[in-house]
């Protein structure tokens, strides 16, 4: 079971620092990274986005993803319920 953990920011004038505080306090064990270009847009829905696409290949049944806020990911509930319904 791997440890996927998954970053992203709207800017390239910010960074993932704050994100990673978050992930390192969170402890997660030998993660797999997968880390958005920077000014990869909220507004592009989570299935469009290169990484998070790289993310669900690479997962498998029992991993885990993280993210420092679920605002990372996703806009609202209905991102949620795409990601949610991605076949395994």
């Amino acid at each position: 079971m791997a440890n996927l953990v998954y970053k992203r920011v709207s800017t390239d004038q910010q960074s993932t620092a704050r994100q990673n505080l978050v992930l390192d306090e969170a402890g997660i064990e030998k993660p797999v990274v997968f880390e958005e270009d920077p000014g990869t847009s909220s507004r592009l829905h989570p299935l469009q986005r290169p990484k998070f696409r790289e993310l669900l290949d690479y997962a498998r049944p029992g991993d885990t993803v993280h993210v420092s806020e679920m605002f990372r990911l996703v806009r609202g509930t209905g991102h949620i319920l795409d990601v949610l319904d991605v076949p395994p």
